[in-house]
């Protein structure tokens, strides 16, 4: 059977894609699953062919089944447009939407544009639907579904979960080749996404990983990490695990194999400030897998602060861990979550944070209580809005205990405040270079260069934030 992936827009207000434009990896995973069982698949990426061109190419190849990706509560708007034209142009199709966002609030998608939403890992769910439909056999069946018929949203009940993840086919990643040379993160291009584990054992109360993989974590043994990294042409590897280097000896020996495969990658990962603190071993060793870059979830700068999003760390180790990666040599980037209830004083004193410690690969997200999350059901009857557009953690849809005007101007400055650091830290002159350097060895796209260059001096402003407040009030 012909299956199709559509990959729409991020959607939000200003977007979510400025610095980081990465390939549909959800996608090729589940494509892979489908392969494997003797399908064909094929990957459309919206983004790059162009809504109307995309959809005509899908068109042209005469799927049966049309799949869409709704991770983040800004897709929503986004995917439903989408799948109302693929019911235009395509109305034999089938069109199935899954991801994050789909699998946390099912019922949202309650719309005739939607046949069916799949409720957890697309590789545990597709498959067997896509069996199903080419044999004639009821969906109602297939575990993992939410349909859509009659009017009526029917569950299915829950799909079952494979606990080991090396028994998942590689990605089927010769599906973007086209789009390949597209993808970065940083300035860096080409980019290529790898997971090497999936879930998370903490319960910070604005994320919904947790929840999505029902408080398990599983991870790909050392062997198949290096197995799908080999596969991997791109120069620049971005690992999408929440928290990389859970397991420490599990770390080292992937660093270990990774070497004597003789591979050279610029990783990009994510972790915990906690875990580089115990065990600063492990970035010495993937240091020498070639280059290392650190995206650590900060939050904030005391520990009461990090009690409130219940993080189940400390302001201690988030300060240690920054002079560690100082100390090795090896970049970061640390981020910040920006409460509405904030007063002029909060705002204060993570500047001096910045200032003090030279975070100026900073970045900051407003506190946002995402369906799904434990702080969606505590704040779910505060929002302001539900226009899931302004749910791009850098608007405000909680009340604020500054007027809006003030917050945001206070908001402003802290990407201000990061700006001036890495001036000040690194030279704007020696900045500037090193973007042109990057850009004339095509390590870099001109676009993605002039969107970076643009944020600070975008985020600077309070009325970027403002536009859409005042936008809402009109309509």
């Amino acid at each position: 059977m012909r299956v199709a992936f559509l990959k729409p827009p991020i959607g939000g207000i200003l977007g979510l894609e400025m610095l980081t434009f990465v390939e549909p990896l959800g996608a090729e995973c589940v494509a892979g699953s489908l392969e494997q069982d003797g399908h064909q698949c094929a990957i459309f990426d919206l983004r790059l062919e162009g809504e109307q061109a995309g959809l005509e190419k899908c068109r042209d190849w005469e799927p049966r089944i049309v799949g869409l990706q709704c991770n983040f509560t800004t897709e929503r708007y986004p995917a439903t447009r989408i799948a109302k034209r693929v019911k235009e142009l395509m109305p034999d199709a089938f069109v199935l939407v899954g991801g994050h966002d789909a699998s946390r609030e099912p019922n949202w998608f309650d719309d005739a544009c939607f046949d069916a939403i799949a409720v957890g890992d697309g590789e545990e769910i597709m498959p067997a639907m896509v069996d199903a439909m080419e044999s004639g056999q009821d969906l109602k069946k297939v575990p993992g579904l939410v349909l859509h018929k009659d009017g009526q949203m029917i569950a299915t009940g829950c799909a079952p979960t494979r606990k080991n993840l090396d028994e998942l086919p590689i990605p089927a990643r010769h599906l973007i080749e086209d789009y390949a040379d597209k993808y970065y993160i940083n300035f860096r291009k080409p980019l290529a996404l790898m997971e090497t584990a999936r879930g998370c054992p903490y319960r910070c109360n604005f994320c919904s990983v947790w929840k999505f993989h029902q408080k398990r974590f599983r991870e790909k043994s050392p062997e198949r990490v290096v197995q799908e990294l080999s596969q991997i042409k791109a120069p620049n590897v971005f690992i999408t695990d929440d928290i990389f280097w859970l397991d420490a000896r599990r770390g080292l020996e992937m660093a270990r194999l990774i070497k004597e495969a003789g591979i050279k990658k610029f990783f990009t990962v994510q972790t915990r400030t906690d875990i580089i603190c115990r065990r600063p071993d492990l970035i010495e060793a993937w240091k020498d897998c070639g280059h290392l870059s650190i995206f650590l979830g900060v939050e904030a700068v005391d520990d009461d602060g990090l009690a409130h999003v219940n993080k189940k760390n400390s302001a201690s180790n988030n300060k240690r861990a920054l002079e560690i990666l100082k100390e090795l040599g090896v970049g970061f980037t640390s981020n910040f979550i920006v409460d509405p209830n904030w007063d002029h004083d909060d705002f204060a004193r993570l500047r001096q944070w910045i200032e003090k410690m030279g975070a100026y690969n900073s970045g900051f997200s407003v506190l946002t209580p995402l369906p799904g999350t434990d702080l969606w059901e505590s704040a779910k009857n505060q929002v302001t809005t539900h226009n899931w557009e302004m749910y791009d953690i850098i608007h405000a849809v909680l009340p604020t205990r500054l007027s809006l005007e003030e917050f945001y101007e206070e908001y402003a400055k802290l990407w201000q405040t990061a700006l001036e650091v890495r001036y000040r830290m690194r030279g704007k002159l020696r900045s500037y270079v090193q973007l042109g350097a990057a850009l004339a060895t095509g390590k870099v796209s001109l676009d993605a260069v002039k969107k970076g260059m643009n944020i600070a001096k975008v985020f600077s402003k309070k009325e970027t934030f403002l536009e859409a407040h005042t936008e809402l009030a009109v309509t």
